[in-house]
C-alpha cells in the first residue's frame, strides 16, 4: 500500500469515525487510540508546512464538521 493509499484509508476511518460520533475518538479507549493519534500526527504535519495542500483542506474540513458541544470530557465554563 503507498502512503498515500494509507492516508486515504485512515482518512476514510476518522470520517466515518466522527460522521457517527460527531468528535474524535477517546484517548482511554484502546480500540480507537490509533486513529486520534493518526489525527493528531495529521495536525502535527499541517503545522510544519509538510502536507500538500488538498489534504491540508480535506482534514481541516472534516475537523471543522465536529460537534462543537463536545469537550473531550471537559467541562465547558
Amino acid at each position: 500500500m503507498t502512503h498515500s493509499e494509507s492516508w486515504n484509508q485512515n482518512f476514510e476511518l476518522l470520517r466515518a469515525y466522527i460522521q457517527e460520533h460527531h468528535h474524535l475518538p477517546d484517548k482511554k479507549k484502546v480500540e480507537n487510540r490509533g486513529l486520534l493519534s493518526w489525527a493528531k500526527y495529521q495536525r502535527k504535519r499541517i503545522k510544519a508546512g509538510a502536507m500538500d495542500e488538498e489534504k491540508v483542506r480535506l482534514f481541516e474540513k472534516l475537523m471543522d464538521s465536529r460537534s462543537k458541544e463536545h469537550t473531550g470530557g471537559r467541562r465547558k465554563a
